[in-house]
């Protein structure tokens, strides 16, 4: 389709119309399937003037409101395992649990035709992968938006019990509103335990440790690939090359990640996503928190990330609040000195001051008017 980036156009052996959708154009394909970008068909939207509009395949007049999206189609050979379709019917519904936001909203899904599909918002803007090849890496600021952004999705996703396990920079999607992570079709519920081997379902550059022994796939999995991804992002090179795929899956295995390139907080994060052991790594969660963690100013002054102390972390506690001091009354100053002490070796004390006598009043004079025998008694006596 003209003017969006990444969008093929339809090929001979691609339909025309998936369900209720016509397809535009062929977002990519994999090894379950191919995204292709659509609109529903015959959808009838309001005109400026009050009309209606039919879309057909390359666009419609009016509003050409209906909008678009990315439709998940799996291939006709899954198609026809059972318990392939049982297990993306669980994974249908398990991604309608995911959170909205950093991720693809899951709009509709379909298992009861010869091939299923799932219908997920359409993002506007180029992959990682395609930013990182046309422009290079990212800038400081935007790493640490996207770091932050990747870890937020990589959250909600669990939180629905579900685990991505292919994360890579073709399906994080680097939006006008910031990265949204893309593409569940190779997730599953936490809770289930069975394997349906059709290949290794994971991209090998991003593997983790153990999904290159062949272990099961856990959230850790996830994590560690953010990792991976943080580490292109800000660098552009694959965190153990590019050598061959026996020698790819041992230094996976064996040896550290090329961490060069990445901002020094950023660095102590990565390095612990990207743990051998699954146990060792951080959960989504605690990325979050450590990533958007700034009680105190980074001491290299290069970045506004900080990895807090200590290995394990907790939920934030709130701030406590600074206890008040309690006021303490003043002393009561203390009695005068006694002006008079008493003399030593036993001599009476000396006189004090004379002790004041009331003055009374004179009688009043015999035939003195009241008021003058008040001022009389009021003025002092004669000396």
């Amino acid at each position: 389709m003209v003017g969006l980036p990444d969008v093929a156009p339809p090929g001979p052996d691609d339909p025309d119309l998936v369900g209720p959708y016509r397809v535009l154009g062929v977002l990519g394909k994999g090894g379950m399937g191919t995204v292709y970008l659509a609109r529903r068909a015959g959808r009838a939207e309001p005109g400026a003037s009050g009309t209606a509009h039919t879309h057909s395949r390359g666009g419609g007049a009016g509003w050409d409101a209906a909008p678009l999206v990315a439709v998940k189609v799996i291939d006709e050979d899954l198609a026809r395992v059972p318990a392939f379709r049982e297990r993306f019917r669980r994974e249908a519904h398990a991604a309608r649990k995911v959170a909205r936001f950093c991720t693809a909203e899951v709009l509709d899904v379909d298992v009861s035709g010869p091939r299923p599909y799932l219908v997920t918002e359409f993002i506007d803007g180029p992959t990682l992968a395609t930013a990182v090849t046309g422009w290079g890496p990212l800038p400081p600021a935007e790493l640490e938006r996207f770091a932050v952004a990747v870890a937020s999705a990589l959250t909600a996703i669990h939180a629905a019990g579900v685990i991505h396990r292919d994360l890579k920079p073709g399906n994080i999607m680097l939006s006008s509103s910031g990265a949204r992570v893309i593409d569940f079709g190779v997730c599953r519920p936490l809770t289930d335990a069975t394997a349906i081997t059709v290949g290794k379902l994971g991209t090998p550059v991003f593997m983790s440790p153990e999904q290159a022994l062949d272990q099961p796939s856990t959230t850790a999995t996830d994590v560690h690939a953010w990792g991976g991804n943080v580490v292109y992002a800000a660098s552009g090179r694959l965190p153990f090359g590019e050598p061959g795929i026996t020698e790819l899956l041992r230094r996976v295995v064996c040896e550290a990640p090329d961490l060069a390139g990445l901002p020094p907080a950023l660095r102590q994060v990565v390095a612990r996503a990207m743990a051998k052991n699954p146990a060792d790594r951080p959960t989504a969660r605690e990325l979050l928190l450590w990533l958007t963690d700034a009680t105190a100013p980074d001491p290299t002054g290069e970045a506004t990330l900080r990895l807090p102390a200590g290995s394990a972390l907790l939920p934030l506690p709130p701030t406590p609040f600074p206890t008040p001091t309690p006021t303490v009354p003043p002393a009561p100053a203390p009695a005068p000195a006694n002006r008079y002490p008493a003399p030593p070796n036993g001599y009476p004390p000396p006189p004090g001051p004379p002790a004041r006598v009331p003055r009374t009043p004179p009688p009043p004079e015999p035939g003195a008017r009241p008021w003058t025998r008040l001022l009389r008694g009021l003025w002092p006596p004669r000396a």
